[in-house]
Protein backbone atom coordinates (compact mmCIF):
# COMPACT_ATOMS: atom_id res chain seq x y z
CA UNK A 1 0.00 0.00 0.00
CA UNK A 2 1.62 3.16 -0.93
CA UNK A 3 2.61 5.19 2.31
CA UNK A 4 -0.09 8.08 1.58
CA UNK A 5 -3.37 7.26 0.29
CA UNK A 6 -5.23 9.73 -1.35
CA UNK A 7 -7.30 10.48 1.60
CA UNK A 8 -4.38 10.96 3.48
CA UNK A 9 -2.79 13.52 1.60
CA UNK A 10 -5.63 15.30 1.72
CA UNK A 11 -6.06 15.49 5.18
CA UNK A 12 -2.08 16.78 5.41
CA UNK A 13 -3.08 19.25 3.12
CA UNK A 14 -6.13 20.37 4.99
CA UNK A 15 -4.28 20.44 8.58
CA UNK A 16 -1.48 22.38 7.41
CA UNK A 17 -3.64 25.23 5.01
CA UNK A 18 -5.88 25.37 8.34
CA UNK A 19 -2.63 25.62 10.71
CA UNK A 20 -0.99 28.14 8.15
CA UNK A 21 -4.64 30.51 8.20
CA UNK A 22 -5.18 30.63 12.06
CA UNK A 23 -1.46 31.61 12.70
CA UNK A 24 -1.64 34.03 10.10
CA UNK A 25 -5.03 35.70 11.67
CA UNK A 26 -4.00 35.06 15.23
CA UNK A 27 -1.44 35.63 17.73
CA UNK A 28 -1.33 31.99 18.76
CA UNK A 29 0.91 30.54 21.87
CA UNK A 30 3.00 27.55 21.69
CA UNK A 31 0.00 25.80 23.81
CA UNK A 32 -2.63 27.04 21.65
CA UNK A 33 -1.06 25.51 18.21
CA UNK A 34 -0.06 22.47 19.69
CA UNK A 35 -3.69 22.78 21.05
CA UNK A 36 -4.74 23.08 17.41
CA UNK A 37 -2.86 20.16 15.86
CA UNK A 38 -4.29 17.67 18.42
CA UNK A 39 -7.88 18.91 17.91
CA UNK A 40 -7.29 18.32 13.55
CA UNK A 41 -5.51 15.06 14.48
CA UNK A 42 -8.49 13.93 16.28
CA UNK A 43 -10.94 15.09 13.93
CA UNK A 44 -8.96 13.59 10.89
CA UNK A 45 -8.10 10.11 12.45
CA UNK A 46 -11.60 9.39 12.77
CA UNK A 47 -12.37 10.17 9.11
CA UNK A 48 -9.27 7.92 8.02
CA UNK A 49 -9.97 4.86 10.26
CA UNK A 50 -13.53 4.98 8.65
CA UNK A 51 -11.96 4.63 5.59
CA UNK A 52 -8.87 2.51 6.24
CA UNK A 53 -12.18 0.11 7.51
CA UNK A 54 -13.88 0.26 4.34
CA UNK A 55 -11.57 -0.98 2.23
CA UNK A 56 -10.10 -3.32 4.57
CA UNK A 57 -13.01 -6.18 3.53
CA UNK A 58 -11.55 -6.04 -0.01
CA UNK A 59 -8.31 -6.03 0.74
CA UNK A 60 -7.73 -8.90 2.96
CA UNK A 61 -9.68 -10.91 0.64
CA UNK A 62 -6.96 -10.34 -2.27
CA UNK A 63 -4.46 -11.12 0.72
CA UNK A 64 -6.04 -14.26 1.76
CA UNK A 65 -6.41 -15.42 -2.23
CA UNK A 66 -3.25 -14.69 -2.47
CA UNK A 67 -1.92 -16.44 0.18
CA UNK A 68 -3.74 -19.42 -0.78
CA UNK A 69 -2.24 -19.33 -3.83
CA UNK A 70 0.80 -19.10 -2.75
CA UNK A 71 0.55 -21.84 -0.07
CA UNK A 72 -0.44 -24.17 -3.36
CA UNK A 73 2.59 -23.22 -5.41
CA UNK A 74 4.69 -23.62 -2.32
CA UNK A 75 3.65 -27.17 -1.76
CA UNK A 76 3.94 -27.97 -5.60
CA UNK A 77 7.80 -27.06 -5.12
CA UNK A 78 8.45 -29.35 -2.24
CA UNK A 79 5.78 -31.61 -1.99
CA UNK A 80 8.36 -34.61 -1.97
CA UNK A 81 10.54 -33.85 0.69
CA UNK A 82 7.02 -32.39 3.00
CA UNK A 83 5.31 -35.58 2.36
CA UNK A 84 8.32 -37.65 3.23
CA UNK A 85 8.09 -35.51 6.66
CA UNK A 86 4.82 -35.89 7.27
CA UNK A 87 4.87 -39.65 6.93
CA UNK A 88 7.89 -39.76 9.27
CA UNK A 89 5.47 -38.09 11.53
CA UNK A 90 2.46 -39.93 11.28
CA UNK A 91 4.90 -43.16 11.88
CA UNK A 92 7.06 -41.70 14.70
CA UNK A 93 3.35 -40.95 16.37
CA UNK A 94 2.08 -44.30 15.65
CA UNK A 95 4.66 -45.98 17.27
CA UNK A 96 5.21 -43.25 19.97
CA UNK A 97 1.80 -43.89 21.40
CA UNK A 98 2.03 -47.79 20.63
CA UNK A 99 5.46 -47.93 22.84
CA UNK A 100 3.55 -45.46 25.83
CA UNK A 101 0.69 -48.09 26.30
CA UNK A 102 2.90 -50.50 26.38
CA UNK A 103 4.52 -48.92 29.91
CA UNK A 104 7.80 -49.26 31.26
CA UNK A 105 8.18 -53.14 31.06
CA UNK A 106 11.22 -52.83 34.02
CA UNK A 107 12.27 -49.29 33.35
CA UNK A 108 11.89 -46.57 36.04
CA UNK A 109 8.42 -45.45 35.74
CA UNK A 110 9.12 -41.72 36.56
CA UNK A 111 11.78 -41.83 33.32
CA UNK A 112 9.52 -43.37 31.19
CA UNK A 113 6.54 -41.41 31.78
CA UNK A 114 8.42 -38.78 31.45
CA UNK A 115 9.86 -39.56 28.03
CA UNK A 116 6.56 -40.09 27.05
CA UNK A 117 5.70 -36.21 28.00
CA UNK A 118 8.14 -35.27 26.20
CA UNK A 119 7.68 -37.37 22.84
CA UNK A 120 4.21 -35.97 22.06
CA UNK A 121 5.72 -32.34 22.53
CA UNK A 122 8.12 -32.97 20.06
CA UNK A 123 5.46 -34.07 17.52
CA UNK A 124 3.12 -31.11 18.51
CA UNK A 125 6.83 -28.79 17.93
CA UNK A 126 6.85 -31.01 14.47
CA UNK A 127 3.44 -29.96 13.14
CA UNK A 128 4.35 -26.37 14.23
CA UNK A 129 7.82 -26.34 12.50
CA UNK A 130 5.64 -28.22 8.93
CA UNK A 131 2.43 -25.14 9.82
CA UNK A 132 5.71 -22.60 9.02
CA UNK A 133 7.29 -24.36 6.29
CA UNK A 134 4.11 -24.74 4.40
CA UNK A 135 3.12 -21.18 4.79
CA UNK A 136 6.77 -19.86 3.64
CA UNK A 137 8.42 -19.04 6.88
CA UNK A 138 11.94 -21.10 6.38
CA UNK A 139 13.41 -18.53 9.18
CA UNK A 140 10.19 -19.29 11.64
CA UNK A 141 10.28 -22.99 11.29
CA UNK A 142 14.45 -22.81 11.97
CA UNK A 143 13.70 -20.94 15.16
CA UNK A 144 11.08 -23.73 15.88
CA UNK A 145 13.48 -26.39 15.30
CA UNK A 146 15.75 -24.93 18.17
CA UNK A 147 12.88 -25.91 20.84
CA UNK A 148 12.93 -29.39 19.22
CA UNK A 149 16.31 -29.89 19.59
CA UNK A 150 16.13 -28.49 23.04
CA UNK A 151 13.46 -31.39 23.55
CA UNK A 152 15.58 -33.90 21.99
CA UNK A 153 18.47 -33.04 24.20
CA UNK A 154 16.51 -33.19 27.21
CA UNK A 155 15.11 -36.15 26.85
CA UNK A 156 18.38 -38.06 26.09
CA UNK A 157 19.80 -36.59 28.99
CA UNK A 158 16.77 -37.98 31.02
CA UNK A 159 17.35 -41.15 29.80
CA UNK A 160 20.74 -41.51 30.43
CA UNK A 161 21.06 -40.36 34.00
CA UNK A 162 17.17 -41.81 35.37
CA UNK A 163 15.32 -41.37 38.03
CA UNK A 164 16.89 -37.95 40.37
CA UNK A 165 17.27 -36.29 37.37
CA UNK A 166 13.87 -37.19 36.04
CA UNK A 167 12.47 -36.45 38.97
CA UNK A 168 13.97 -32.80 39.57
CA UNK A 169 13.37 -31.94 35.83
CA UNK A 170 9.47 -32.43 36.82
CA UNK A 171 9.63 -30.78 39.83
CA UNK A 172 11.55 -27.27 38.22
CA UNK A 173 7.48 -26.66 37.25
CA UNK A 174 7.17 -25.42 41.05
CA UNK A 175 10.36 -23.34 40.85
CA UNK A 176 9.43 -21.68 37.17
CA UNK A 177 6.30 -20.86 38.40
CA UNK A 178 7.37 -18.89 41.39
CA UNK A 179 9.63 -16.94 39.56
CA UNK A 180 7.03 -16.33 37.67
CA UNK A 181 4.59 -15.40 39.69
CA UNK A 182 7.20 -12.76 41.44
CA UNK A 183 7.93 -11.24 37.90
CA UNK A 184 4.01 -10.92 37.26
CA UNK A 185 3.24 -9.22 40.46
CA UNK A 186 6.23 -6.97 40.23
CA UNK A 187 4.88 -5.19 36.78
CA UNK A 188 1.05 -6.08 37.84
CA UNK A 189 -0.14 -2.22 37.28
CA UNK A 190 1.98 -0.71 34.72
CA UNK A 191 1.57 -3.86 32.48
CA UNK A 192 -2.36 -4.03 33.46
CA UNK A 193 -2.82 -7.47 34.79
CA UNK A 194 -4.29 -8.63 37.60
CA UNK A 195 -1.72 -9.61 40.16
CA UNK A 196 -2.19 -12.92 41.99
CA UNK A 197 -3.35 -12.65 45.60
CA UNK A 198 -1.29 -13.08 48.86
CA UNK A 199 -3.47 -16.42 49.14
CA UNK A 200 -2.82 -17.76 45.51
CA UNK A 201 1.03 -16.25 46.29
CA UNK A 202 1.26 -18.59 49.50
CA UNK A 203 0.38 -21.51 47.34
CA UNK A 204 2.61 -20.83 44.64
CA UNK A 205 5.18 -20.44 47.50
CA UNK A 206 4.11 -23.33 48.97
CA UNK A 207 4.51 -25.70 46.20
CA UNK A 208 7.84 -24.42 45.86
CA UNK A 209 8.82 -25.24 49.45
CA UNK A 210 7.41 -28.87 48.61
CA UNK A 211 9.31 -29.56 45.47
CA UNK A 212 12.67 -28.07 47.49
CA UNK A 213 12.02 -30.31 50.54
CA UNK A 214 11.60 -32.74 47.99
CA UNK A 215 14.64 -32.92 45.90
CA UNK A 216 16.68 -31.81 48.33
CA UNK A 217 17.55 -28.34 46.80
CA UNK A 218 16.67 -24.99 45.55
CA UNK A 219 16.45 -24.81 41.47
CA UNK A 220 17.77 -21.40 40.74
CA UNK A 221 18.26 -21.40 37.00
CA UNK A 222 16.51 -22.68 34.32
CA UNK A 223 18.56 -25.96 33.53
CA UNK A 224 19.86 -26.39 37.63
CA UNK A 225 17.66 -29.26 37.52
CA UNK A 226 20.50 -31.65 35.96
CA UNK A 227 22.81 -30.09 38.17
CA UNK A 228 22.93 -33.01 40.47
CA UNK A 229 25.28 -34.89 37.40
CA UNK A 230 27.60 -32.20 37.18
CA UNK A 231 27.80 -31.44 40.84
CA UNK A 232 27.83 -27.84 40.56
CA UNK A 233 25.14 -25.12 40.18
CA UNK A 234 24.25 -22.79 37.37
CA UNK A 235 24.43 -25.40 34.38
CA UNK A 236 24.15 -24.11 30.71
CA UNK A 237 21.84 -26.03 27.96
CA UNK A 238 25.55 -26.83 26.31
CA UNK A 239 26.53 -28.31 29.08
CA UNK A 240 23.79 -31.30 28.50
CA UNK A 241 24.25 -30.93 24.82
CA UNK A 242 27.88 -31.97 25.66
CA UNK A 243 26.86 -34.99 27.75
CA UNK A 244 25.04 -36.60 25.59
CA UNK A 245 26.96 -35.67 22.40
CA UNK A 246 24.88 -33.49 20.53
CA UNK A 247 27.63 -30.68 21.01
CA UNK A 248 28.06 -30.83 17.33
CA UNK A 249 24.72 -29.33 17.10
CA UNK A 250 25.66 -25.88 18.64
CA UNK A 251 26.38 -24.01 15.62
CA UNK A 252 22.94 -24.81 14.50
CA UNK A 253 21.50 -24.31 17.53
CA UNK A 254 23.46 -21.02 18.12
CA UNK A 255 22.32 -19.83 14.34
CA UNK A 256 18.35 -20.93 14.78
CA UNK A 257 18.94 -18.83 17.80
CA UNK A 258 19.39 -15.55 15.81
CA UNK A 259 15.74 -15.42 14.39
CA UNK A 260 14.71 -15.66 18.30
CA UNK A 261 15.94 -11.94 19.34
CA UNK A 262 16.33 -8.65 17.95
CA UNK A 263 20.40 -8.59 16.89
CA UNK A 264 20.78 -6.95 13.67
CA UNK A 265 21.33 -8.99 10.59
CA UNK A 266 21.61 -8.31 6.74
CA UNK A 267 18.25 -9.22 4.68
CA UNK A 268 19.80 -11.31 2.45
CA UNK A 269 21.13 -13.90 5.17
CA UNK A 270 17.38 -14.84 5.48
CA UNK A 271 16.91 -18.20 4.59
CA UNK A 272 14.12 -17.13 2.66
CA UNK A 273 15.70 -14.81 0.88
CA UNK A 274 18.74 -17.38 -0.27
CA UNK A 275 17.41 -17.32 -3.86
CA UNK A 276 16.78 -13.84 -4.30
CA UNK A 277 18.44 -12.06 -7.19
CA UNK A 278 19.11 -8.54 -5.02
CA UNK A 279 18.92 -7.45 -1.35
CA UNK A 280 15.45 -6.52 -0.32
CA UNK A 281 13.29 -6.65 3.01
CA UNK A 282 11.49 -10.17 3.33
CA UNK A 283 8.11 -9.00 5.33
CA UNK A 284 6.01 -12.38 4.19
CA UNK A 285 6.18 -15.94 3.27
CA UNK A 286 8.84 -17.22 0.43
CA UNK A 287 9.77 -20.50 -1.04
CA UNK A 288 13.00 -20.52 -0.70
CA UNK A 289 15.37 -21.82 2.46
CA UNK A 290 13.75 -25.00 2.89
CA UNK A 291 16.61 -27.41 3.16
CA UNK A 292 17.70 -27.39 6.58
CA UNK A 293 14.38 -26.63 8.44
CA UNK A 294 13.14 -30.01 6.69
CA UNK A 295 16.31 -32.11 7.12
CA UNK A 296 17.03 -30.62 10.93
CA UNK A 297 13.71 -31.08 11.98
CA UNK A 298 13.45 -34.93 10.47
CA UNK A 299 17.01 -35.77 12.19
CA UNK A 300 15.78 -34.44 15.38
CA UNK A 301 12.36 -36.06 15.69
CA UNK A 302 14.27 -39.50 14.86
CA UNK A 303 16.44 -38.46 17.36
CA UNK A 304 13.63 -38.04 19.91
CA UNK A 305 11.54 -41.08 18.64
CA UNK A 306 14.76 -43.07 19.20
CA UNK A 307 15.47 -41.57 23.24
CA UNK A 308 12.05 -43.24 24.02
CA UNK A 309 11.49 -46.34 21.56
CA UNK A 310 15.24 -47.80 22.78
CA UNK A 311 15.34 -46.67 26.54
CA UNK A 312 15.51 -49.68 28.55
CA UNK A 313 15.84 -53.06 26.80
CA UNK A 314 15.33 -52.42 23.44
CA UNK A 315 13.09 -55.18 21.19
CA UNK A 316 13.59 -56.25 17.49
CA UNK A 317 10.28 -54.49 16.88
CA UNK A 318 11.77 -51.26 18.05
CA UNK A 319 14.75 -51.34 17.14
CA UNK A 320 13.13 -52.30 13.35
CA UNK A 321 11.28 -49.17 13.97
CA UNK A 322 13.95 -46.95 14.20
CA UNK A 323 15.94 -48.06 11.55
CA UNK A 324 12.96 -46.84 9.32
CA UNK A 325 12.42 -43.55 10.73
CA UNK A 326 16.27 -43.21 10.94
CA UNK A 327 16.10 -43.97 6.81
CA UNK A 328 13.46 -41.56 6.62
CA UNK A 329 15.20 -38.22 7.81
CA UNK A 330 17.93 -38.82 5.83
CA UNK A 331 15.69 -39.63 2.42
CA UNK A 332 14.28 -36.32 3.64
CA UNK A 333 17.88 -34.40 3.02
CA UNK A 334 18.26 -35.92 0.27
CA UNK A 335 15.35 -34.76 -1.50
CA UNK A 336 14.94 -31.52 0.28
CA UNK A 337 18.38 -30.63 -1.49
CA UNK A 338 17.37 -32.40 -5.15
CA UNK A 339 13.90 -30.68 -5.41
CA UNK A 340 15.61 -27.26 -4.31
CA UNK A 341 18.13 -28.10 -7.37
CA UNK A 342 15.65 -29.16 -9.94
CA UNK A 343 12.95 -26.51 -9.35
CA UNK A 344 15.43 -23.71 -9.22
CA UNK A 345 16.14 -23.35 -12.35
CA UNK A 346 12.50 -24.04 -13.60
CA UNK A 347 11.39 -21.32 -10.91
CA UNK A 348 13.81 -18.88 -12.10
CA UNK A 349 13.18 -19.87 -15.86
CA UNK A 350 9.43 -18.40 -15.48
CA UNK A 351 10.23 -16.44 -13.21
CA UNK A 352 7.99 -17.33 -10.26
CA UNK A 353 10.37 -17.89 -6.83
CA UNK A 354 8.41 -16.30 -4.63
CA UNK A 355 8.94 -13.49 -1.94
CA UNK A 356 6.73 -10.77 -0.17
CA UNK A 357 9.00 -8.12 0.40
CA UNK A 358 8.57 -4.25 1.51
CA UNK A 359 8.41 -1.32 -0.93
CA UNK A 360 11.95 -0.61 -0.61
CA UNK A 361 12.50 -3.97 -2.85
CA UNK A 362 10.69 -5.13 -5.82
CA UNK A 363 8.13 -7.84 -5.34
CA UNK A 364 8.57 -11.50 -7.26
CA UNK A 365 4.82 -12.16 -7.39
Amino acid sequence: MPTHTPLLQMLDRTLLAEIEKATKEHCFSDDEVEALIARCISLGHAELLDDFKARAPDQLAAMREDNEGFRSRCYERWREPMDLLWMLWITAQEIGEAHAHEGPNGTDPLVFDTLAHLHPRALLITSEIMCLLEGGFADGALTRWRSLHETVVTAMFIAKHGHEVARDYRSSIWFENHKAAVALNAVAERANMQPFSEAEFADIEAMRDKAEAHIGRRLRGEWDWASSVFARDRIKFIDLERNVGLDHWRPRYKWASQHVHSAFRRPGELLGMVEAKEPMFQIGPSNSGFIDPLHMTAISLSQMTAAFLLHGEPNLDRLVYVKIIQTLASDIGDSAARVEKESLEKHRAQNCVETVTSEEGSPDR
